[in-house]
Order: C-alpha cells, then structure tokens, then sequence
C-alpha cells in the first residue's frame, strides 16, 4: 500500500515514518511519500498536480498539510461532516476515481489536549492562526469548555471569518479578532512558525497577559521558541507531539482499515524526535 504527503517545506515531516512503522507493526506493505511543493523537484507544481499525481500512482490517500488545508477542497468529491463544519482537510481518502476529505486534526488535538492538560482552566483562550489547522483546533478548544476564543492571524479577514464560522457551529461560545487588550488563560499556536523550515514566534508572550499554559501544534522541533520562552515565564506548556501521533493514527486508520498500536505509535514518535535531534 502507498499514501503520500503534500504540503511545502515538508522534509523533515515525521508523518512517513510513523506511518510506515505503523504498517510494519501490523504486517502492512506501507510505503509514504512526500510531494513537497517547496522543492525543486516540484517547485512548478500545483495542489491539483500533486493531488492529481499521487492518485495516478496508486496511493490509498493522501495527508494534506501547510498550506492546503483549504485550498484541497475544491478537488474533492465528498467530505466527512467534521471537515465540511471545520472547512479543512488534512487527508483526502481515493476510493476508485472518488476523492473523498476528512480532518483528523480535530480528534488528535482534542485527544491530546484533554490528556496533557487536564484540568487547567481553559475558559478564555488565544488561539494563534485563522488557517486549516486553525479551524479545526479552535473548534476543539470550545469543545472542551472554551467560553471565549480570541483569534490572531495576519489577515484580520481571514480571523474574523473564522470567529463566525465557529460561533455559527457552536451559538454559546464568543470568538473575536484579538485586540491586545485583556487576560487569557492559555495561547495555543496554529501557525507554521516554529517549525524548522519557519522559525520565530506568532506573537510575543510580553505582549499578552497568560495565566497559565502556551500549546503549540508544531512537533518539530518539539521545543518551539514560543514554548521555551513559555517554560522560562513558569507557564505549562504542550508540544504538537501529542497531536501529531493523534492525527497519524486517525489518519492511518483511514488509509488502512485497521487500528494501529498508539502507545506503540507514541514511542516511535518519541525514538525518531531524539534520533533527529542526535
């Protein structure tokens, strides 16, 4: 079986190889590629090229990353309810000539979340990012008791269609476009920055009043700046690594039919982190 990944600056992507260790795990033939859009290989490539392309080759399906998420919606034939409520997708399942959308962002985050964070209070909420990733992420928060979801994102347009899309899918809660002004009990970052191939931070943390804990959904490096500049100002922090095998197993089950080892996928997850990191 052959899936692959589409994004752009998808190279050091930790997705292949925890989803062919899954595979090999359950005695599954799994090869995972990557088509990334950022190379020279496909620098003069398209979405529909490579969407195109994998299909052709045989794939089972496709992950969808940075920054694609919503722009792979027009190539499809069907959606999963979730994706079409959240407007992203980050894997697209090929059944014959049909293309069908999911988000397993939404559960691998929500997962995660509940199980690091626990019972840290998470009423007012920043969420960094107004993109795919973004959507799906900040529907989790509120379904996990965010009461007011503050959104930053350098298009003031795209943040605040996102606030109405999540108050038009859950009436109780409040989402604005972030104003500078007031307390939080959390940041959660659902941008590339921080990741290896887009250093530097969203926002700066001296200018927020944070209460408790920073997340990140980037998982490589696992320590963003973001998160360390957290851990020195005494807050909680979780890293992407959490959600990151969350979406895998999501995504992996899809592909495949079958339930993979999560425990198992975690510490493969945390084996390859510290062999990149050596």
């Amino acid at each position: 079986m052959i899936a692959a990944l589409i994004g752009k600056g998808i190279a050091a992507s930790l997705t292949p190889a925890m989803h062919e260790a899954a595979g090999a795990a359950l005695g599954i033939d799994y090869a995972y590629g990557r088509y990334d859009l950022a190379t020279a290989d496909y620098a003069n490539w398209s979405l529909d090229q490579a969407v195109d392309a994998a299909q052709v080759a045989g794939c089972r399906g496709v992950n969808v990353t940075y920054p694609f998420k919503q722009d792979v919606m027009a190539l499809l034939d069907d959606m999963s309810p979730q994706a079409r409520d959240i407007g992203a997708v980050n894997t697209v399942v090929f059944e014959g000539q049909k293309r069908t959308g999911h988000n397993s962002d939404y559960l691998g985050f929500r997962a995660s979340f509940a199980r690091d964070m626990k019972a840290l209070p998470r009423d007012a909420v920043l969420l960094l990012g107004a993109g795919g990733a973004g959507c799906a992420v900040g529907l989790a928060l509120i379904d996990l008791g965010t009461t007011t979801l503050w959104i930053h994102d350098q298009s003031q347009k795209a943040a605040l269609a996102l606030a109405d899309r999540l108050m038009a899918l859950r009436p109780q809660v409040r989402c604005a476009v972030w104003k500078f002004q007031g307390a939080v009990d959390g940041i959660l970052n659902a941008t590339p920055m921080g990741m290896a191939s887009h250093p530097g931070q969203a926002i700066s943390l001296s200018d927020v009043v944070v209460r408790c804990w920073v997340g990140d959904i980037v998982y490589f490096p696992l320590q963003t700046a973001l998160l360390r500049d957290a851990t020195v100002r005494g807050l909680h922090v979780m890293t992407g690594g959490g959600m990151a095998v969350g979406q895998a197993a999501e995504t992996f089950k899809l592909f495949t039919g079958r339930e993979p080892d999560r425990a198992r996928m975690a510490q493969d997850f945390h084996t390859m982190t510290q062999e990149v990191l050596a």
